[in-house]
């Protein structure tokens, strides 16, 4: 990638971090992700409110899922396909691709985020008012760690290529 190219994915990956900072600020205006309001929480009895955290933890990875889609096509020069795509996806993330592009996410974090992709799936498919309480709670408690964990994963991916740009120049 030429060091343009590089800039251009940057901004779109920072663009897309901005949207997921916005998300945490979201929750936090509502006092979601306090744990002492986390432990007196009764999501379970409010299907609206249960709605709205469904999707903003949808949003949440959504937004991660357009990071990776970039990288993949933007570096890769290809997205996997098939009904397995979206986990492959994060899979693929996790790899270092040799003279191509360094791992994108820690294995650790690939972990983490599987579970939201899950979630994302779920989502998709079942009325609001079915969502799981209890899985998100567990998935509101987690959150933070995997916005951290992306976050900094792609910060110091974005150095590794930026580097790599410019010593290419």
């Amino acid at each position: 990638m030429t060091t343009k190219e590089v800039k251009l994915l940057k901004a779109r990956i920072k663009e897309e971090l901005t949207n997921i900072q916005n998300l945490l600020m979201e929750l936090n205006k509502r006092d979601l992700l306090k744990s002492e309001k986390k432990a007196n929480l009764h999501i379970e009895d409010d299907t609206f409110l249960l709605r709205a955290i469904g999707s903003i933890i949808h949003d949440f990875y959504v937004a991660v899922e357009n990071v990776f889609e970039m990288i993949s096509r933007e570096i890769e020069e290809t997205t996997p396909q098939g009904a397995d795509w979206h986990i492959r996806l994060v899979k693929q993330m996790s790899l270092e691709i040799d003279t191509v592009r360094p791992a994108v996410i820690a294995k650790d974090t690939a972990i983490l985020l599987d579970k939201f992709r899950a979630f994302r799936h779920v989502f998709r498919n079942v009325y609001g008012y079915n969502l799981d309480s209890d899985r998100l709670k567990a998935l509101l408690e987690e959150m933070p760690a995997a916005v951290d964990a992306f976050t900094g994963d792609l910060l110091a991916f974005i150095m590794q290529i930026e580097k790599a740009a410019d010593s290419a120049d």
